[in-house]
């Protein structure tokens, strides 16, 4: 029998390089029985654990489980519209709760902290707040103007609201449609899409879900008038601003000013222009949108949608 020199001698080191080697088995035994990486070479796919440490969710499957949970949560009570069109059952929450579900699922509590810390980011520069509330301001009364500078009748704005009145649609637009929609779409989704692509390819892409997420309020509007065209060109553009704004703030609330700003403004003068001028109003609306968002994109970059040096805002995934 041959016997071995020392530097022959099979060492621990040794036997977990070699392939068949017992150490390695042990190592991608232990490794999958943990759930940290599957699959093989540079193809090896992370997975996240639940709050438990049982496997839950892929970690790279959290847009497709957010996607489904949107649309399904929102789109629920669907069918009364079919029964009554003012039911409006589009629940505005299903966003929010989709993202709460996904986040908890592919990452645990931390995750979920993570996604409603940034409820809390309301310390921004004034120039955000102005640029919410005010744009969707100006979008809204120019297109008005415009349309009724054409020939379209003057809306019927009725009694003077009054400041109270349209603070108080303000307040309650905020936390109903502002925070459910934009928690969702901006805190959790957008993140997400501009991982591996550009911030106005992120943005017209969810613009795109965002507006087929809206289909139910399209189909059961009371008025029966409101334009598909229109809307999604609208939609598509208001995503780009969005954008633009989360980026630059990094700023949850401050998107939610601006989808709350829009909505008062909108439902203050789009019902009062029913009739010849209403269509108009709609493309009017939806033009300077485009335009606004073509100059967004113009001079904040189409790459990140944001003049600085910092990345784009992260929702705290990993």
């Amino acid at each position: 029998m041959a016997h071995r020199s020392p530097a022959e001698q099979p060492t621990p080191a040794r036997r977990a390089l070699h392939p068949g080697g017992p150490d390695r088995r042990r190592a991608r035994k232990e490794g999958a029985h943990h759930g940290t990486v599957s699959g093989r070479g540079t193809k090896a796919r992370r997975r996240t654990t639940g709050p438990r440490g049982d496997l839950t969710w892929p970690a790279g499957h959290r847009l497709p489980l957010f996607f489904a949970l949107a649309f399904a949560i929102s789109w629920l009570l669907w069918p009364l519209t079919l029964l009554n069109p003012n039911s409006s059952p589009l629940i505005p929450f299903g966003p929010a709760l989709a993202a709460a579900i996904t986040a908890y699922l592919a990452g645990g509590k931390d995750e979920l902290l993570q996604l409603l810390r940034q409820l809390a980011l309301w310390r921004v520069a004034g120039r955000w707040y102005a640029a919410a509330a005010g744009l969707p301001f100006l979008l809204v009364a120019v297109s008005a103007g415009l349309t009724v500078s054409g020939g379209a009748p003057a809306p019927e704005l009725g009694p003077n609201p009054g400041w109270f009145m349209l603070l108080g649609t303000f307040a309650f637009t905020l936390v109903a449609v502002g925070l459910f929609e934009e928690l969702g779409w901006r805190g959790y989704a957008l993140p997400l899409l501009q991982r591996d692509r550009p911030s106005l390819s992120a943005a017209l892409l969810l613009g795109l879900v965002w507006a087929a997420w809206h289909l139910p309020e399209l189909l059961s509007d009371p008025t029966g008038q409101r334009p598909a065209l229109p809307f999604l060109l609208m939609v598509l553009a208001q995503s780009v601003l969005l954008a633009w704004l989360y980026n630059s703030s990094g700023s949850v609330p401050i998107c939610m000013v601006f989808h709350a700003a829009f909505n008062t403004f909108g439902a203050l003068v789009f019902p009062a222009m029913l009739g010849p001028g209403y269509l108009t109003l709609w493309w009017t609306v939806a033009l300077l949108h485009v335009l606004s968002a073509l100059v967004v994109i113009a001079v904040a970059g189409p790459l990140r949608l944001a003049r600085t040096l910092d990345t784009n805002p992260s929702n705290g995934i990993t």
